[in-house]
């Protein structure tokens, strides 16, 4: 009897000691509170987007004359004045033109004054009854058919001098070649459109970026707000800009809608060159030298399950779980002062996604609670693997 006794007072103790080892939580590490100190930054908000440089002013010439290319005066990279000669066309056929029109010119003004002399003969005739009205009045029709044949043939000179004007190609503004688009013995045909045969850029230290905006980020685009920029050819550089316009036509690719942004750019240096893909970043809102905090602080919440964290500095009424959701641009941040943590309600302004403008509840050099850290973290143990003695050791171990 007393040896049952006995082995039932031994199985309960060891029942118990495994109960204790096996599903008695452990007791809650001990932490320490972060902090942050709420001081003056410079905060924005931006917007990504691509483009191509292009010059501010670019013009496309062509001609509205057809013809042979006779002379070509400049090449590509060229600088050139404004009524300087580019390119000539063969003027040998509209030159023809304009012999042929000048003679014509020369008939009718001959036939204008044989009808003229015609109708003062049968006016002094009709006057003494020597000449029919109807005589009068075929003398008065020839004539001004004539006067019309005159100027008919002016206005056909005027036309084969300009088209021969035409031939001469000549720069509309001061500017730089960019593309030549024609050689010597190249015939150019300008029936349908005028063909370019040049293309000038006016001035190459004012360069402007065509950037497209998706459509989720146009509504806080506007003219006049600060660009920064960069260019592969001088990726350590940063370029600026501002916003010149944004054009409301927008451009569908792959069901996906984009805003061309018109951004303008100082270039004197002459780095920027037409044509280069410029990574772009808009910039949207921005304060200086305002009170922020991080984004850590608005989203800390105390872990009042730990008993070590705090919360018998905590005022009881003030716990999180009985805090009101804060409206929209404000925030819930916890400010330590002697010894305690107290929450603290402020009204948020522009975030730039580290840092958040905060307009009033705190002030500068106050101290905010961002986290925990664990302090007695236990040392990691040896995985021990469990070894069957029927399967063979790893090989170099040394059996005992």
């Amino acid at each position: 009897m007393k040896l049952k006794i006995l082995f039932v007072f031994l199985f309960v103790v060891v029942l118990g000691l495994l109960v204790k080892f096996f599903l008695v939580e452990e007791k809650a590490p001990k932490t320490q509170l972060l902090y942050e100190t709420v001081a003056l930054r410079d905060i924005r908000t931006t917007i990504s987007a691509t483009g191509t440089l292009e010059p501010v002013d670019q013009v496309e010439i062509g001609t509205q004359v057809s013809g042979d290319i006779a002379k070509i005066r400049v090449d590509f990279n060229d600088r050139v004045k404004k009524g300087e000669i580019l390119a000539e066309l063969d003027k040998s056929k509209l030159q023809a033109t304009l012999v042929q029109a000048e003679i014509a010119l020369q008939a009718a003004e001959n036939d204008f004054s044989y009808k003229s002399n015609v109708l003062n003969r049968v006016k002094k005739l009709a006057e003494n009854g020597s000449a029919s009205a109807v005589e009068l009045e075929n003398a008065e029709y020839d004539f001004r058919t004539s006067e019309l044949s005159v100027k008919r043939a002016k206005n056909e000179v005027a036309q084969a001098r300009l088209n021969l004007s035409y031939c001469t190609i000549k720069s509309p503004i001061n500017g730089v070649v960019l593309e030549r688009a024609v050689d010597v013995g190249q015939t150019v045909a300008a029936s349908m459109s005028a063909p370019t045969l040049f293309i000038l850029a006016k001035d190459l230290s004012k360069m402007k970026v065509m950037a497209s905006v998706d459509e989720a980020d146009i509504g806080s685009v506007s003219a006049g707000q600060k660009v920064e920029f960069f260019v592969d050819a001088f990726i350590d550089e940063t370029f600026n800009g501002m916003v010149q316009e944004v054009r409301l036509n927008p451009v569908t690719t792959s069901n996906v809608v984009t805003y061309t942004v018109v951004i303008e750019a100082e270039n004197p240096e002459l780095k920027l060159l037409p044509g280069m893909t410029a990574t772009c970043t808009i910039i949207t809102q921005e304060e200086q030298n305002v009170l922020s905090v991080s984004l850590k602080a608005l989203k800390y919440k105390p872990n009042i399950a730990s008993t070590d964290v705090v919360p018998r500095n905590f005022p009881e009424k003030d716990k999180p779980k009985a805090m009101k959701i804060p409206k929209k641009n404000r925030g819930l941040v916890f400010l330590s002062k002697n010894g305690k943590m107290n929450p603290v309600p402020v009204e948020t302004g522009i975030s730039d996604g580290v840092y958040t403008a905060v307009v009033s509840g705190i002030s500068e050099g106050d101290s905010l609670v961002i986290g925990e850290e664990i302090l007695d973290k236990k040392m990691p143990q040896k995985n021990v693997e469990a070894k069957s003695p029927f399967m063979p050791g790893p090989p170099g171990k040394k059996r005992k």
